[in-house]
């Protein structure tokens, strides 16, 4: 072999040592891409889950929900029941 075959020989194995490496690279970067896309995946899902809940939770018990409103509603049925009880008492004086 002369001087300029050897050097084309030692820079073939020197392009695939390197192409092996950028495979290498590649793969690594690939497998860390698709951690990240799962966990912003699962932090999205708990997002959502989160907002949903609180939506939720807003309707169900919210100020202007019907539980409020319910609350609402027996607070002043309450006072009413109470004042003609009340009523009924002082009317037995007369």
């Amino acid at each position: 072999m002369s001087g300029a075959e050897e050097r084309i020989a030692a820079l073939v194995r020197r392009g695939e040592s390197e192409r092996e490496d950028l495979a290498i690279a590649v793969l690594d970067a690939r497998d860390e891409i698709e951690r990240r896309r799962a966990q912003w995946k699962a932090a999205s899902m708990v997002a959502t889950c989160l907002a949903v809940a609180g939506t939720v939770a807003w309707k169900l018990f919210g100020k202007a929900s019907l539980a409020a409103r319910l609350g609402r509603a027996a607070s002043a049925v309450s006072l009413l029941v109470g004042l003609a009880r009340g009523f009924q008492r002082i009317r037995r004086f007369w």
